[in-house]
C-alpha cells in the first residue's frame, strides 16, 4: 500500500497557542525524520521551511540548531544543513549511559527529595494523567520531560543534574518518538506513577531499578523503529 502524503502547512491553531514557532518547526521536522519523510542526507532549506510554516528564518534556524545538538541534523562548514545518518552504535551507548545516570538520579531523589518537591512531582504526574486521557500527545510529552527534570533536581547534586540533562537533551527526539508507539504512552505513564510512589516512600534501590528499566525500554522501542524503517537510516561506516 502506498504511503499517504503527509499534510503540509502549519500546526493546528490550538497547538500554536501552546508551542513557540521554534518548537512547532522542530517538532514537525523531528516527526518527518522519524517517519521517513525526510531521509538521511536530505537537504534542509531554511527558506523553504520558513515558507511551509509561515514563519521567519529565525525560528527555523533555532529549530535546526536544536536538531543539530540532538544529532538528527548535520551542517558541514559553509554547507546547507542535512538530515544526519543514524549512528546506531553511538546511540545505543548513549541510551546505556543515560539509563544508568537517570537510575542514579532516582536513587538519590528517593533519599533526598523534600516535601515540597514530592508535592511538585505529584502535580506533574496528575497533569500527565490528564494529558494522556485527553489524547494530547504534545502536552503529555512535555509533562513527561518535566517529571524527569523534577527527579533530577531532587538529587540535590548539581554535577549529576547537569550531566544527565546534557545527555537527555540529545536523546529527547528519540524518547519522544517512542511515545508514538502503540501502548507506550500508557506503559510510560505507569512507570512514572510507580516511580512517584517509590520516591515518595524513600525506596531508593527499587526506584533505581525501575528508572533504569524505564529508560532502557525506550531504546528497545527505537530498535524496532530501525528494523521496520522503509528507508535506509544507518550510517555505513564508523570513525
Amino acid at each position: 500500500m502506498a504511503k499517504s502524503a503527509r499534510p503540509r502547512g502549519r500546526a493546528k491553531s490550538h497547538d500554536t497557542k501552546k508551542l513557540t514557532q521554534c518548537e512547532i518547526v522542530r517538532s514537525s521536522l523531528e516527526k518527518d525524520i522519524f517517519a521517513g519523510y525526510l531521509a538521511p542526507a536530505t537537504p534542509l532549506d531554511e527558506d523553504a521551511i520558513a515558507k511551509r510554516f509561515s514563519v521567519s528564518r529565525t525560528p527555523v534556524r533555532e529549530a535546526l540548531l536544536q536538531l543539530i545538538e540532538a544529532g538528527l541534523v548535520e551542517k558541514p562548514s559553509r554547507q546547507r544543513a542535512v538530515v544526519a545518518p543514524l549512528d546506531v552504535r553511538r546511540l545505543i551507548q548513549m541510551f546505556e549511559t543515560l539509563s544508568e545516570l537517570e537510575a542514579v538520579c532516582a536513587r538519590f531523589a528517593a533519599r533526598r527529595i523534600t516535601p515540597q518537591e514530592k508535592e511538585a512531582l505529584a502535580i506533574i504526574q496528575q497533569a500527565s494523567d490528564v494529558a494522556l486521557a485527553a489524547g494530547d500527545e504534545d502536552e503529555y510529552g512535555r509533562q513527561g520531560i518535566r517529571f524527569h527534570v523534577a527527579v533530577w533536581r531532587a538529587t540535590h547534586n548539581d554535577v549529576l543534574f547537569e550531566t544527565t540533562r546534557n545527555l537527555a537533551v540529545r536523546l529527547n527526539p528519540y524518547r519522544m518518538f517512542q511515545l508514538r508507539s502503540k501502548g507506550r504512552p500508557e506503559a510510560n505513564n505507569a512507570d512514572h506513577k510507580l516511580l512517584l510512589t517509590l520516591i515518595e516512600a524513600g525506596n531508593a534501590d527499587e526506584a533505581y531499578s525501575v528508572m533504569r528499566g524505564h529508560v532502557t525500554v525506550q531504546g528497545d522501542v527505537l530498535a524496532e523503529y530501525i528494523s521496520c524503517s522503509p528507508r535506509p537510516v544507518l550510517q555505513a561506516e564508523y570513525a
